[in-house]
């Protein structure tokens, strides 16, 4: 498929399918940490970039084909979904075919915007991100299109959390040397005291970035954090569980997969091991496809991971 893929396992959605209405890398940021690699279509307008009937009728099979086994129908995946001008008509085509809750995973950059507002007032969780606590910062980790601006997204995220009746959870990505010291994290502290999110998710960068110098922090942040944001959400710690793909292509299905992220070679085995395939199988052809630098390894954080190449 290749709009919808999963369920994938999901450190805060238990078992989420996934709904990608962008193409790969088009983002209004280029974040330092992007586990995707460097934004290629680096823009702030909404359009449509796909036919809306083609994701409409992948979404109907997919819904069909795992008969509500996954805890979340998620929009998120390659680049930014806000981006995608139908946003609001996927999510009801979504709600319409199940039952199941609808999150969206987003940068914010455009929840100022009454289009982007009126889309997402229709899903039941709004996860967007906040990494800095002042301009300065903001440009230095999100590198955003000149378009964004940083005073403009936080009063768009307090006029949304006003008027959404959803969950609200805010997400902060914790660098080393970045933004991990008390002083930054009291700025991003006080602007959430604005925002009044319903949950705060800490997270660390635990697949390799875009950035190289970007690292994990240290464990002696955690105090500060505790002090600083209280009782938050720490969800840095890897996946588990399997994914789930839809036939036995092998080469097809894991680049639809690794599109969204690069993924742990106990992930990739977990997924497409079985009686006719074995772990050497598997790692035969994952070198195969290295030496048509189709994909790459890359050792981050001392845990092999395996993304593509371009």
């Amino acid at each position: 498929m290749k709009y919808v893929y999963g369920p994938v396992p999901s450190r805060r959605l238990g078992r989420s399918l996934g709904i990608d209405p962008i193409p790969s890398k088009t983002c209004d940021y280029q974040c330092i940490y992007c586990q995707l690699g460097k934004t290629t279509n680096f823009t702030s307008e909404r359009k449509n970039f796909y036919p809306l009937e083609e994701i409409y009728e992948e979404i109907e099979q997919s819904i069909n084909k795992n008969k509500g086994e996954f805890d979340y129908i998620t929009f998120v995946g390659s680049g930014e979904p806000t981006l995608c001008k139908s946003l609001g008509k996927l999510i009801l085509k979504a709600k319409e075919l199940s039952k199941k809750p609808i999150c969206v995973i987003t940068n914010g950059s455009l929840l100022y915007q009454d289009d982007v507002k009126d889309d997402l007032i229709f899903s039941d969780v709004v996860l967007p991100t906040l990494d800095a606590g002042d301009e300065k910062l903001f440009i230095k980790i999100n590198r955003p299109h000149p378009s964004i601006k940083y005073e403009k997204i936080i009063q768009g995220y307090i006029d949304f959390r006003k008027e959404f009746n959803g969950k609200f959870w805010i997400e902060i990505m914790v660098m080393k040397g970045i933004n991990d010291s008390r002083e930054e994290l009291f700025k991003i502290k006080k602007k959430i005291d604005l925002i009044q999110p319903d949950r705060i998710d800490i997270n660390v960068p635990i697949r390799p970035p875009t950035e190289s110098w970007v690292k994990i922090p240290d464990q002696d942040v955690i105090p500060i954090l505790n002090d600083i944001f209280g009782d938050y959400n720490n969800i840095n710690f890897p996946e588990q569980g399997t994914f789930s793909v839809f036939g036995l292509n092998f080469e097809k299905e894991l680049k639809t997969l690794l599109e969204r992220h690069p993924m742990r070679l106990e992930q990739i085995t977990e997924t497409f091991s079985s009686k006719a395939v074995n772990e050497q199988d598997l790692l035969d052809q994952l070198n195969t496809l290295a030496s048509q630098n189709k994909i790459k390894k890359v050792i981050y954080n001392n845990q092999t991971f395996w993304k593509l190449t371009n």
